[in-house]
């Protein structure tokens, strides 16, 4: 079936939108929306040579009289502009280079274009059903938080419980369990006033960009989170924080994203080390580091087992002094830095004297007290 462009409509309530739905509405907006955020110069250049590929049909749902394309929406936005129509005038000009080929190539054909429609309540099953394997499964899957929005509309929207959703899609390891927990509680959050994503120091990726959504499911698939924020044992739900639970998320927010208002760094680096932070939540000593913004890192090594720290510590510093005295015996330092460092190594010298005597002590008083 072949439908021609001006026939079809861009998605207003498309998932990889994320939080940014409510921002755009018009046609206009919506295709100036897709240019900007997930760019479309790979298919002007492909379309202006080739035209449009009949074996890449756009997937549309018919709701009323409209046709709303639910799959393809960046191929409809590059043929909108590829053909001048009204909708592509806010980005005319990034279009023009391309219109250009398109017309040296002989106008290949870009509308009509084919189409399969998904229409009715016996459809609709088989269009999520086609969007879940392809985009939450599969090879071409969306970013996270556009995952999640997908699924909390097939859970709110159209009534399918959780669990009959992974079995749709073929999710064996609760993925869109902990992506629908992650997008309830963050929506909870920014809701209640609690996580402004603006001041969030962490940038994220795709439908996001102010911070990471991925950290979010990730941290809640530890169960020291979950115990932290009040949510073991507790179902799925559009609002799954109590209100002291609340407080803990926005400090879970701060912890992991850092907050540009106050002036608070994040406290992990990356994502390899939210499962660390996750450990620091249920301790109440190492809990109140985090609230004071200290680093995983500050924090393991401010509690780190005065044992460890001795053994570990000394095996550093021995490795670093003798990688220095091997290489001053291989290499010729400049005068002026040597005469420079003697007061710093003397100091080193000195904190080792110091060691040493405590060990040495400690050692004896040891021996004294054995029966």
């Amino acid at each position: 079936m072949e439908v021609a462009l001006s026939q079809l409509q861009l998605d207003v309530e498309n998932p990889r939108f994320g939080g940014k739905v409510d921002r755009v509405r018009s046609q206009d907006e919506v295709l100036e929306h897709i240019v900007d955020t997930f760019g479309v110069d790979d298919l002007l250049s492909s379309l202006s040579v080739n035209g449009y590929f009949e074996a890449e049909p756009l997937v549309v749902r018919k709701v009323g009289n409209e046709l709303i394309v639910a799959e393809g929406n960046r191929r409809l936005a590059a043929c909108l502009m590829l053909t001048g129509d009204n909708r592509a005038r806010r980005v005319d000009d990034k279009a023009e280079k391309f219109r250009v080929e398109w017309e040296k190539h002989g106008r290949p054909r870009l509308d009509p274009v084919p189409v399969i429609v998904f229409e009715g309540e016996d459809a609709k099953r088989g269009l999520l059903s086609y969007l879940g394997v392809r985009h939450i499964s599969a090879s071409r899957s969306w970013d996270s938080f556009a995952k999640a929005a997908w699924v909390a509309d097939v859970v709110e929207q159209h009534g399918l419980p959780v669990a009959d959703i992974a079995i749709m899609i073929g999710d064996q390891h609760k993925t869109i369990e902990r992506l629908l927990q992650g997008y309830y509680l963050i929506r909870q959050l920014i809701d209640s006033g609690d996580f402004r994503p603006n001041d969030s120091i962490r940038g994220g990726r795709g439908s996001v960009t102010d911070y990471p959504f991925s950290w979010v499911y990730t941290m809640l698939g530890y169960e020291a989170t979950k115990r932290y924020l009040g949510l073991e044992g507790v179902a799925t739900a559009p609002e799954p924080l109590s209100e002291d639970g609340r407080r803990k998320g926005a400090v879970l927010m701060s912890a992991m994203f850092g907050d540009r208002k106050t002036g608070r760094n994040s406290s992990v680096d990356d994502s390899r080390q939210l499962g660390r932070l996750a450990s620091l939540l249920v301790n109440p000593e190492t809990l109140t580091m985090v609230e004071q913004g200290k680093t995983v890192e500050e924090i393991e090594a401010a509690t780190q087992p005065i044992n460890d720290k001795l053994r570990l510590g000394i095996e550093q510093v021995r490795a670093a002094l003798r990688d220095m005295t091997s290489r001053m015996d291989e290499t010729q330092i400049e005068r002026e830095i040597a005469a420079a460092l003697i007061g710093p190594a003397s100091a080193v010298s000195s904190l080792s004297a110091s060691l040493l005597r405590k060990l040495q002590e400690a050692a004896v008083g040891a021996n004294q007290n054995a029966p």
